[in-house]
């Protein structure tokens, strides 16, 4: 992401449209902000840290489990 493309999504999830999904995403309380940092990422970057979340939700799935 360009930095001219990063101060025009900042300017969206700062002030969205009014009656825009982003709008009701924000007023929901839904911290728009993390759309950027994800932004910055490469796609393998979010790949590798979706990959990553998910091996550490398996495990503590697993840990879970096994105290049953």
């Amino acid at each position: 992401m360009t930095r001219d493309q990063e101060k025009i999504v900042l300017e969206l999830v700062t002030n969205p449209p009014p009656g825009s999904e982003l709008a009701k995403a924000k007023e929901f309380g839904v911290d728009l902000t993390l759309f950027i940092s994800t932004l910055r990422r490469t796609p393998t970057e979010r790949a590798r840290s979706l990959s990553e979340g998910s091996r550490i939700f398996q495990i503590a799935k697993q840990t879970l489990l096994n105290k049953r």
